[in-house]
């Protein structure tokens, strides 16, 4: 029988998606496509229409409330004529002032019964008296009167010639406590200019006004003077008295919160109008989230369409999953797979060719294996040459100690203790260990040049646990000391964190210093000559460690300059060890 061969090509891991997640892929983009355009088409509709239904609804609002206000203003300026020097009441107070204590109380009671009068055809209107500015006096007054009445701290709506108009505010009767709207009225009388008519509206008129709104209380009403500024506000803890809402600063500190609109009066006075987004956009929100759940049935829709169409190739593909991960159990009987899906069928008679012809490279591979084994002895055992130095130099310090050579000892411990660090494995090291080498370095170097020379190192303790690269610090140090360093000779090595993202390693001299070429000759490797021959390999090494190990993640940099001494200074990312 004529086996069926898989056409060479590429193979089933070059695709990196699953058959599963690829039917749920199309048809998933198949429904959303249509719903996304049809949506975006009912979005931009509905947003339309929500949109200017609530905003007509405040708009309305704001001229029902405007229309009001401007009908009390104007009984109030009305009331006020009757009781300015031009009506028949500011006669009488003029000759109330200059008559005698007998008629005094004959004027008197026309000008109270006048007053009632004028308060019960006029039910809006609420506390009324005349007031004299200079010595602070209040005369015929219809209600009790606030003991601190000022006109001068009430919240100014407009002024018109001798006429003032306070926006709504506090009564001036002790016991109303509501809010009202009030005017003030210069009287005209010729033997005095101090003399002005001071009326409010009822109690709760303009509490009655402002806060009738459709919108369950969300709507914020306040009233700004010509100017903009804010006279009146509901909700003084976000638009407070003051505060600028017109104009080029329009609700520039609560855009994000709320939408304005506002309407003027004759006068330039505006009632403004002030929403929250979330109010504003509340059935806009609604529609959104049925449209949300519709569109989520829909996608439930296709993913159940998807499942049903991957169960007919579900189980086949399982149990050919299920061969191949039994491929590395060797010596199991492998079941024969036969499947009524043609394309199947062939793939499970594919795949028992293959699963022989495997078994046959992983014995190839065991050999193969065995042989690289002996090769990694044979590796180990190399490595073993400088174990032999070490302990060779441990009987020579024991062998000083038991002579009593302390110095020797000293010596070829500091040694043994560089050539350990050095000759140690590769990769990081943690600083303290690194500083600990360097000390010794140092010990080393101070017998060898027969003189002192200070070294300070300064870390923070906490530092002293971080990982560096190994053979870091030394490099630097041997290259302060082959340039110029003398008796007098310091060094100063510094390690600190930086931003807390890198380790910034700091190593500065008072030696002689070099110039441009003599750093880039360093930098490079190459030698530059007489006593400094060959003394530029250590710092060309660690340029090119942070060069290749960090990139731009790392920098390396040299200030020096001839006769100034020299300061090279590493910056490493910082990498903590995760508990």
């Amino acid at each position: 029988m004529m086996k069926v061969r898989p056409r060479s090509g590429r193979s089933a891991g070059a695709y990196t998606y699953s058959l599963k997640y690829r039917f749920l892929l199309i048809l998933v983009v198949s429904t959303l496509t249509p719903l996304a355009i049809i949506g975006s088409i009912s979005y931009v509709s509905m947003y339309d229409i929500l949109r200017n239904k609530a905003e007509a609804g405040v708009r309305s609002n704001l001229h029902q409330v405007r229309l009001s206000l401007d009908d009390t203003l104007a009984h109030l300026n009305h009331a006020s004529q009757q009781l300015a020097f031009d009506g028949r009441v500011g006669k009488n107070l003029e000759n109330y002032l200059s008559a005698d204590l007998y008629e005094k109380k004959q004027l008197s009671d026309e000008i109270r019964n006048e007053i009632s009068l004028i308060h019960f055809t006029n039910p809006t209107l609420g506390l009324m008296f005349y007031y004299f500015a200079d010595d602070r006096q209040v005369l015929f007054e219809n209600y009790g009167v606030s003991e601190d009445f000022d006109p001068g701290k009430l919240p100014v709506l407009f002024k018109y010639n001798q006429i003032t108009y306070y926006g709504p505010h506090m009564s001036n009767n002790p016991i109303d406590g509501h809010i009202v709207l009030s005017i003030s009225r210069k009287v005209d009388l010729p033997d005095r200019d101090d003399v002005y008519v001071y009326i409010e509206t009822n109690f709760k008129m303009a509490e009655t006004i402002i806060q009738g709104d459709q919108f369950g209380g969300d709507l914020i009403h306040l009233i700004a003077d010509p100017d903009g500024k804010v006279v009146y506000s509901e909700a003084p803890d976000r638009f407070p008295r003051g505060m600028v809402v017109t104009g080029g600063t329009k609700n520039r500190s609560l855009a994000k919160d709320y939408l304005t609109y506002e309407e003027s009066s004759n006068q330039e006075w505006m009632a403004i109008a002030a929403i929250s987004k979330s109010k504003y956009r509340s059935e806009i929100t609604r529609w959104e989230l049925q449209f949300a759940f519709f569109a989520a049935l829909t996608l439930v829709a296709s993913c159940l369409i998807a499942w049903l169409v991957w169960r007919t190739v579900y189980r086949p593909l399982t149990l050919l999953g299920k061969d191949i991960r039994s491929v590395k159990h060797r010596g199991e009987a492998f079941p024969e797979r036969r499947s009524r899906i043609r394309e199947f069928a062939v793939i499970y008679r594919e795949f028992a060719d293959m699963r022989e012809r495997i078994g046959e490279l992983i014995a190839d591979v065991e050999v193969k294996e065995k042989g690289k084994a002996r090769l990694e002895v044979e590796k180990l055992m190399s490595q073993i040459n400088p174990h032999f130095v070490h302990n060779t130099l441990d009987t020579i310090r024991w062998v000083a100690r038991g002579n009593g050579q302390k110095e020797i000892d000293r010596l070829v411990s500091n040694l043994n203790k560089v050539l350990h660090y050095n000759l140690g494995k590769g990769g990081e090291a943690r600083l303290a260990a690194e500083i600990e080498a360097l000390r010794s370095y140092v010990e080393l170097q101070s017998v060898r040049y027969n003189f002192q020379f200070d070294v300070r190192i300064e870390a923070h303790p906490a530092l002293l646990e971080l990982p560096i690269p190994r053979f870091i610090l030394q490099p630097l140090v041997e290259n302060a000391l082959f340039h110029g360093l003398d008796e007098d000779g310091w060094i100063e090595v510094s390690v600190a964190e930086e931003s807390g993202t890198h380790l910034r390693i700091r190593v500065t001299d008072n030696g002689e210093g070099m110039g441009p070429e003599e750093i880039e000759r360093l930098l490079g490797g190459r030698s530059s000559g007489g006593k400094k021959a060959g003394l530029g390999i250590g710092l060309g090494y660690v340029y090119q460690m942070v060069k290749y190990q960090f990139g731009t993640d790392g920098s390396f940099q040299i200030h020096s300059e001839p006769g100034g001494g020299t300061t090279i200074e590493l910056r490493l990312p910082l990498a903590r060890e995760e508990g």
